[in-house]
């Protein structure tokens, strides 16, 4: 018996396979025309431009105020003037400050207790400037373009750093994104792709610290899956092809699918950065390899200065965590951690005073006394003393 072919099988399955390309079409298309959307509405310069974006690394900079040193293309801060202040410059070449909407300062280190601001020069001898917002892992990019002061031929820029610095302050490097959308295109994907560093929430997705906080991943792919849904819906009302649910949820697949090789390529380079830096090490090496290794450095030597855990430390800082865990690498000690120093009054003969990334509070040296708020002071013995942070013991 001759074998007989259904002549509708071939044409359907043919229908059922575009049906199937329409949904990673439709996301793209999505993808592509909320990206058009939001350069529209964001942007701030012109869509074309002769500009090139210019960036300098870290090393580039003179250490103007403050102590420090340039290694290995970074500039290193590792402490302040006596008035809490460093000054990093640079001299770039004359540039027009509307060619470049936005500036970039890649700076890592810094803790709650730590101030930032930009400087400009222009070609008047004018100075101006403006706050860096310090946000997680990263300095938010500075969107200066609506600033009426960002204007015409620019000479010099420089990053100021006020407080009380825990640990050395790295600067990367700053980078001016040019105008021109094909000149920051290249740029923009990049921070998309860029490491976002491990937080507590990193075991289920990427936060988007490293990119623009504008449109985190998350909400950037929820909304091209909700207009690639109602694409297909006016595609199916318009009968041009029929709705398909499993097209549906191969839509959502695909954005769960892209948001999750996004994390796990997070993962993987954080896995070999976390590697490098604690791999093979002791204990103690691993807690000084850490982010927060200053102040472990900084609680080991004040340990080792006390003696037998029958007197009272009290432990100040103006940063939350390093309180914290400061307080817990001096256990068993009955340690108090406290953000401002109490009145005079309150503390008693025999009592240690730890400081560690503190300000406000000085120390006489010939007169051997401690001060600090409105006429608050006492007579303390310096018993050590290491990057602005001090052991003391109350007479």
């Amino acid at each position: 018996m001759p074998i007989q072919l259904d002549p509708h099988s071939v044409p359907s399955q043919k229908i059922l396979r575009q049906e199937w390309l329409v949904a990673p079409l439709l996301f793209f298309a999505s993808a592509l025309i909320l990206s058009l959307v939001y350069l529209q509405h964001s942007w701030p310069g012109k869509w074309m431009s002769g500009a090139k974006p210019l960036s300098w690394n870290g090393a580039t900079l003179t250490l103007n105020k403050g102590q420090g040193y340039s290694d290995q293309g970074k500039l290193v801060i590792k402490g302040l003037t006596d008035q809490g202040i460093a000054v990093a410059s640079l001299s770039p070449p004359v540039f027009q400050a509307e060619d470049y909407p936005t500036i970039v300062w890649s700076v890592s280190g810094a803790t709650p207790s730590v101030e930032m601001e930009f400087l400009w020069r222009t070609a008047e001898n004018r100075v101006f400037v403006r706050p860096l917002v310090w946000a997680a892992n990263s300095l938010e990019p500075l969107e200066a373009a609506a600033d009426e002061n960002w204007r015409g031929q620019i000479i010099d820029l420089a990053i100021v750093v006020k407080g009380t610095l825990a640990a050395p302050i790295l600067v990367n490097g700053v980078s001016l994104e040019s105008a021109s959308l094909p000149g920051a295109l290249p740029n923009m994907v990049k921070k998309w792709f860029a490491l976002d560093r491990w937080q507590g929430t990193s075991i289920n997705f990427v936060d988007g610290d490293a990119t623009d906080k504008n449109v985190p991943p998350v909400l950037a792919i929820a909304a091209i899956i909700l207009l690639a849904l109602a694409l297909n819906l006016i595609l199916a009302i318009a009968k041009i092809m029929p709705l398909n649910v499993a097209m549906v949820w191969g839509m959502v697949f695909l954005g769960w699918f892209t948001l999750d090789i996004r994390w796990q390529a997070n993962l993987f380079q954080q896995l070999e950065l976390t590697h490098q830096q604690f791999a093979g090490k002791t204990w103690e090496d691993k807690h000084l390899a850490a982010e927060d290794g200053a102040l472990f450095d900084f609680m080991r030597k004040v340990k080792a200065k006390l003696p037998p855990a029958n007197g009272r430390i009290l432990y100040f800082s103006d940063d939350a965590y390093s309180r914290g865990k400061g307080a817990y690498h001096l256990y068993p000690h009955n340690v108090l951690a406290l953000n401002d120093l109490p009145p005079a009054s309150q503390i008693k003969t025999g009592d240690y005073i730890a400081l560690f990334a503190k300000k406000g509070v000085k120390y006489d040296r010939p007169h051997q006394s401690l001060m600090w708020g409105e006429g608050q002071s006492l007579k303390a013995d310096l018993l050590f003393l290491a990057e602005g942070n001090a052991l003391f013991k109350v007479r």
